[in-house]
């Protein structure tokens, strides 16, 4: 509400009076500065390599069909089936982000099963051919070494043939073993039953249609028998190799009892071969340094690939370990903490070809306000200090910030007014937030609370005393201005505390001149 009243003077004036009512709150001196909101991101990533080294080590001479092209695909990818968030969700933690196509889960992971049995035999090779080639090494050291003492080389012969022979024997029976685990493993695949299955059904089909053929029908009888024909010897095809896998089983558990009586034989003449020839080893001596670099440089040699075989089954291993981990129990991919969705990479029917991001978010403890600090005020702020937040999108709330970083480095050496950047973390519910956002930072230098204050224009100052115009309720005028002493205390950049002279909800007068031409 205004007044005006007109007083003569030296020339005309008109004083302006406006209402101010004296209110209670908080007063806040310190330095105000403006900047926009930063989201901190953070990603769901694809991180898995399912090339196997067969695979990075194939030639394009041979062309397959497009339907073969399509199967590897299918068993070398894993394909998105649904996506469940959408760009500016907001997530919680354990949220489902996408499913992945139980199809594509199993294909990849009996892709990766059957590298890893692969892996597997050609490890067990490799370490059967080195204990067999360690024994035929440490005979030839040996033989080098007391080549003049027939008595110690007939010792050294007498254990390495021994050994070799049981080490042989057990190689023979790990790899049998091996041939049984795999032909088990056929007789199990989903596959190879299925088309089995298929066979069958077809063959009783078309042989139901053939004997119900009429003879004199010589297309059709034809015909069906063809399909007939066909039909049995497809079925046939499969008998055989599924009779195969169970005759594998069967021959290899036979050959491995022979094998274990042979061990055991191998075993008592060796005990006996070796007592013989002790005795006359005891005089043989030692021998030198010749035979020994040469027996190092065979082990070297020969553990090379036992080394290089386990290396690539514990790569197989770690793939199957990510894989595991990626898909989880139930094929879902979940979100790793609170935030915002900033991006979505990956629809349904995708196959995760590559490494890359799958979806972007923010995360709800890294919002931050990016500002530039004049040169003068940079002094009055230090990191760890509190501010105050205020949003142009939400005018009437306030956040508390935190300064987490001062640079020292001015932000512009040809700015024409010297400033640092100054980073403040946002504290408390940023879930209305969005980055990009307009924000006003209040660095606190002082303030008090629960305070009386109007604002600074209302007082004036009078030989060394504070008075303001109070509102007289009863008055006319001039006569509704009481000119009232106060005592004032702390101020800000437009109000002053009143500790004495006023009380909340009186009224006072703003006063202002105008000037009439």
């Amino acid at each position: 509400m205004f007044h005006a009243w007109q007083e003569q003077a030296a020339k005309l004036e008109t004083y302006v009076y406006k209402e101010e009512t004296v209110a209670r709150g908080n007063l806040i001196l310190g330095i105000m500065e403006s900047g926009s909101l930063s989201l901190g991101e953070s990603a769901v990533m694809y991180e898995l390599d399912l090339e196997l080294d067969e695979e990075e080590n194939e030639e394009n001479g041979d062309e397959e069909s497009e339907d073969e092209d399509e199967d590897e695909n299918t068993s070398k990818y894993l394909e998105i089936e649904e996506v469940y968030a959408v760009s500016g969700q907001r997530i919680l933690k354990g949220d489902v982000l996408f499913k992945l196509k139980e199809d594509s889960v199993k294909a990849v992971e009996r892709k990766l099963e059957s590298a890893l049995t692969e892996a597997k035999i050609t490890l067990s090779n490799a370490q059967t051919e080195y204990e067999i080639s360690m024994l035929s090494a440490k005979s030839a050291y040996d033989s080098s070494v007391k080549e003049g003492s027939r008595a110690a080389a007939a010792y050294q012969v007498a254990i390495t043939a021994g050994g070799e022979r049981i080490k042989g024997l057990e190689g023979e029976i790990r790899m049998l073993e091996l041939e049984i685990a795999m032909a088990q493993e056929k007789l199990t695949d989903e596959d190879l039953l299925d088309s089995y299955e298929e066979a069958k059904a077809a063959y009783t089909s078309s042989k139901s249609r053939y004997e119900e053929t009429d003879l004199h029908n010589s297309t059709a009888y034809t015909s069906n028998l063809s399909d007939y024909q066909q039909a049995k010897s497809q079925l046939e095809t499969l008998e055989e190799e599924l009779q195969g896998y169970r005759d594998t089983i069967t021959d290899n558990q036979v050959e491995i009892e022979k094998k274990r009586k042979e061990i055991e034989e191998a075993g008592a003449v060796q005990s006996l071969d070796n007592q013989k020839a002790e005795n006359e080893y005891q005089s043989a001596s030692l021998s030198g340094e010749l035979a020994k670099e040469i027996y190092g440089y065979s082990v070297d040699s020969l553990s090379d690939a036992v080394i290089r075989a386990q290396n690539e089954l514990d790569e197989i291993q770690m793939k199957m370990d990510a894989f595991r981990e990626f898909v989880g129990e139930d094929n879902c991919i979940y979100a790793p903490e609170d935030g915002l969705v900033t991006g979505v990479f990956s629809e349904a029917g995708d196959k995760l070809t590559d490494i890359g991001a799958m979806l972007t978010y923010a995360k709800e403890n890294e919002y931050t306000v990016n500002i530039d600090v004049s040169e003068e005020d940079v002094a009055a702020i230090s990191v760890g200090e509190h501010v105050e937040l205020s949003f142009g999108a939400y005018p009437e709330q306030t956040w508390e910030g935190v300064i987490i970083s001062i640079t020292t480095t001015a932000a512009s050496e040809y700015a024409s007014t010297i400033s640092y950047p100054v980073t403040i973390l946002v504290q408390g519910d940023t879930s209305l937030l969005y980055g990009g956002m307009a924000a006003d930072v209040t660095f606190v230098t002082d303030s008090v609370e629960d305070v009386l204050y109007v604002s600074k224009k209302a007082v004036f100052e009078e030989d060394g005393l504070n008075y303001v115009y109070k509102k007289d309720a009863k008055g006319n005028g001039s006569e509704a201005r009481v000119k009232t002493q106060v005592e004032t205390g702390f101020s800000d950049t437009a109000s002053i505390e009143i500790l004495s002279g006023l009380e909340e909800g009186d009224v006072v007068y703003i006063e202002s001149i105008m000037n009439i031409k």
